[in-house]
């Protein structure tokens, strides 16, 4: 009779930890899909079927995703005053309340899925802006394929410059520049401070009387902006920059060397050898862009 009882407590036992093992992988299987964030890279001025666009890089892990389907979904807004979402006006890439957006859908194979390199391809047209210069900012998220968020993802604030300008001056004639060149002279003094001198060799045409900036971007010449931290040394999207006022008294006026100084205390990157780029436009006051010089490529040393 013992030996009865003791084998009924047994199977009893072992019944109980399957049923418990068996509701532990129910409950793991039913686990709310997420997603975790690694990193956010940016390819600008690249060409997919001779459209020139933006390459956008993102790394993520999905987790509870296994054969789900989603989508690695990109919105784009304002980062400024305005603080709304651009507007899509040819319903090619837009979401479903009408915003510039641009989808890629995955449907990951394992749990958790890796995702090192998943990118995106953004047509500069499709951002549907008038020319000029913005501060703009992607919202990265992870959405359901029927609709829904699934696991917001990050923000990365970019600046964006539509070539052209709006701006009427000196009657009916548009504003230009005709550019030359530009050179830099490295480990120079001024007011003190040890920096790098930049030369700019250009023609302003039909700008007589108008308050104008050569403005200098600063950023990795992976398309990462750069952070300015003084005020007199970044853009009001706060990328570290810097500007030199400009007022032509002709109609065409020449400039043959325009000097703009940055000291080497504003680049703030760490210690190590850097890859820049160095953004070189001309805009009006009011931030129209008038033309959009060079990308020049230079490295720094800290």
């Amino acid at each position: 009779m013992k030996k009865i009882i003791l084998l009924f407590s047994l199977v009893a036992t072992v019944a109980a930890k399957s049923y418990a093992a068996g509701t532990a992988e129910i409950t793991l299987n039913k686990a709310t899909p997420s997603a975790t964030f690694d990193s956010i890279w940016v390819d600008y001025g690249v060409r997919e079927a001779d459209i020139l666009g933006m390459k956008v890089h993102v790394a993520f892990s999905a987790i509870g995703m296994k054969n789900l389907d989603a989508y690695l979904a990109i919105y784009f807004k304002y980062n400024d005053d305005i603080a709304g979402f651009l507007k899509d006006k040819n319903k090619a890439f837009q979401s479903s309340e009408g915003d510039v957006a641009v989808y890629r859908s995955i449907k990951p194979a394992y749990d958790p899925a890796v995702y090192k390199d998943i990118s995106i391809f953004i047509p500069y047209k499709e951002l549907d802006l008038e020319p000029g210069i913005y501060d703009l900012t992607m919202d990265v998220k992870i959405i359901y394929q029927k609709g829904g968020l699934l696991q917001w993802l990050t923000y990365y604030d970019f600046e964006y410059t539509k070539p052209g300008s709006p701006a009427d001056v000196e009657s009916s004639k548009q504003a230009d520049v005709t550019f030359d060149k530009l050179w830099i002279d490295y480990n120079v003094t001024e007011n003190g401070k040890l920096g790098m001198r930049v030369h700019v060799k250009f023609t302003a045409l039909n700008l007589k009387d108008e308050d104008c900036d050569v403005v200098l971007y600063f950023k990795k010449k992976s398309g990462e902006k750069i952070d300015g931290f003084n005020i007199d040394y970044k853009s009001k999207g706060g990328q570290l920059a810097v500007y030199k006022s400009l007022k032509p008294a002709f109609a065409e006026a020449v400039y043959n060397d325009l000097k703009i100084f940055m000291p080497y205390n504003e680049i703030k990157l760490g210690k190590g050898r850097f890859d820049l780029i160095m953004d070189a436009n001309i805009i009006l006051k009011n931030g129209d862009l008038v033309k959009h010089l060079e990308d020049h490529e230079f490295w720094i040393e800290q």
